[in-house]
């Protein structure tokens, strides 16, 4: 169990044999990784803080992890020290072995009866299993004397060869439909039903959403709490209002079109997520972390993971923001026999960012509050391009053009604009707009309450194309204000475009109007649209009378 997970991670799923690919598989231990993570944060916490260095056991097991914790010194470790629950285990298996809830700790040893201490009194078990020695050599010592790894720390660190990949680029065109604008009423249902679009309470209902009691944001929203939330906060303690938001944004479907779009509307999606809280220091508060999910060793897709990560590094330093951390699979292929399928390659980002007062968060449920005004807000400073986009995807295409960002200052200024006015409390509600577009977002910020509406006048987005209007996912706001005439002063200030596109009405509708047309819906009728995909998910966990009971009653909570 969880031996060679490191390379098999690396190859091509059904490259090797299904014992091999099982063995593979790390066994979680929630339980277990809960007691680790109190001994770390304890000890992390505290004045005195012991560690010099720590190091988690994932690819590799002890040896990747106990030769990094001492690269610069070198260091013995005693075999009989490390726990063992299968006596035939051999030294390979016994130093390789993966298991994500084990942490390699260098401290002096001075403080080891304080850790322990600390360990017996979380249940976590721990263990002195070497020193450092100075020699910068390592050992493995088995009880008997036998030293199943005898080497020198260059051996491992100061000889890696170079790995040179080479990749051609391969240039994928892919088309746009026709549509009409008289089908609105079906575009709209059907991008409502898809996955990525629809309610995600077949996964929320099933957890605890308050644990520990600091959850300042969780993903439900709205008087019938649905759930909406663009970001989720934590408070730092009891009493304080700081806390710390996150977000996440992916573009998978711009990153076929063009690898480096995908990477930036990744990026200002899980920025445009997390914009409607109040950060300690603007964008400068934000962390980012990168987990890249890529079909590599496939002709042209290193070539596009190259632009992809370049794209991304290339945003991250216009905006001032650092990436200091990441994850990767590089290898989402999947062989049957001959056959292979390639998984869409795209970056995950998740965003970080110290909050200075977690009750001032915009929630995205819209308020029915007469003389109030929803705007749009841009953020890309693009043309609205349709490609990569919920709606093209629901018509089978991908499209031509993907939706970026074309100027990064501009994005700043969007961001730091629109941080002034929740700072300023000028902003009553607000949601992102990204999978299934504004009219997507106009919907969702009308799903949470039982009642009021939205009309939207669509006449001032100065675009002859209302299907582009509508469904486009270039990077955006809407905010729902009251004192419109000092938004829009503030806006102006720092140049951003935007544009009035509705008002709340008291009737339950959404009605949407530009030039001659003028078309409405029934808000009720279509949150059953975006609700049922959940159902349907949900009575494969649930099953039918379970998941029948919530579709009809989630609306009644």
């Amino acid at each position: 169990i969880g031996m060679g997970g490191g390379a098999v991670s690396s190859v091509n799923t059904g490259e090797y044999s299904s014992g091999i690919e099982l063995n593979a598989v790390q066994r979680a231990n929630p339980e277990m990784q809960k007691r680790v993570a109190n001994v770390i944060r304890t000890l992390a916490e505290s004045e005195d803080n012991p560690i010099v260095s720590i190091h988690d056991h994932g690819a590799g097991g002890h040896l990747n992890c106990l030769s990094e914790l001492v690269e610069k010194t070198g260091g013995k470790i005693e075999m009989e020290m490390l726990p063992v629950g299968d006596p035939t285990l051999s030294a390979k298996e016994i130093i390789g072995n993966e298991s994500q809830e084990r942490m390699g700790l260098l401290v002096p040893e001075k403080d080891i009866d304080r850790i322990r201490q600390i360990a017996e009194r979380e249940r976590a078990p721990f263990y002195v299993v070497g020193e450092t020695t100075g020699d910068m050599r390592l050992t493995f010592q088995q009880a008997d004397g036998k030293m199943p790894i005898d080497m020198e720390m260059e051996d491992f660190f100061g000889k890696s060869p170079k790995t040179v990949m080479s990749d051609a680029t391969v240039e994928e065109t892919y088309t746009s439909p026709d549509y009409d604008e008289n089908n609105l009423k079906t575009f709209i249902e059907n991008v409502l039903r898809l996955e990525a679009v629809a309610c995600k309470d077949w996964l929320t209902n099933k957890v605890d959403r308050s644990v520990t009691g600091k959850v300042a944001r969780q993903q439900c929203q709205g008087e019938i709490q649905l759930p909406l939330s663009d970001c989720g906060a934590v408070a730092l303690d009891y009493r304080g209002y700081a806390g710390v938001a996150t977000s996440i944004g992916h573009a998978p479907q711009v990153a076929l079109i063009d690898p480096a779009a995908g990477s930036v509307v990744a990026i200002a999606e899980a920025l445009t997520n997390i914009v409607l809280a109040p950060l300690k220091d603007g964008l400068q508060s934000v962390s980012l972390s990168a987990n890249w999910m890529w079909p590599c060793r496939n002709e042209g897709e290193d070539a596009r993971l190259y632009k992809a990560v370049e794209a991304c590094s290339d945003f991250a330093c216009d905006l001032g923001i650092n990436i200091p951390t990441g994850k990767d699979s590089l290898s989402m292929t999947q062989k049957y026999g001959d056959d292979k399928v390639f998984s869409p390659g795209t970056v995950i980002i998740s965003a970080a960012a110290e909050v200075k007062n977690i009750r001032k968060i915009v929630s995205p449920a819209l308020a029915y509050i007469k003389g109030t005004y929803v705007y749009y807000v841009d953020f890309s400073f693009d043309a609205l391009r349709l490609g990569g986009s919920a709606f093209l995807q629901t018509l089978g295409k991908v499209g031509d053009e993907a939706p970026t960002v074309s100027d990064s200052e501009y994005f700043k200024n969007a961001f730091a604009a629109v941080q002034e006015l929740v700072n300023r409390g000028l902003i009553i509600a607000g949601h992102d707009i990204s999978a299934g577009g504004m009219v997507t977002a106009m919907l969702e910020m009308c799903f949470s309450n039982p009642q009021g509406g939205l009309d939207a006048r669509l006449d001032k987005i100065r675009h002859s194309d209302l299907i582009k209007i509508l469904f486009a996912e270039n990077p955006g706001v809407l905010i729902q204000v009251k004192h419109h005439h000092l938004v829009e002063k503030i806006l102006n200030d720092y140049g951003i475009g935007f544009a009035i596109v509705a008002r709340p009405i008291e009737e339950r509708r959404l009605i949407i109007e530009k030039g001659e047309f003028k078309q409405e819906f029934d808000i009720d009728v279509l949150r059953d649209v975006w609700y049922r995909t959940s159902y349907l998910f949900d009575k494969k966990q649930s099953g039918e009378e379970c998941a029948l009971d919530r579709f009809k009653n989630y609306k009644k909570q």
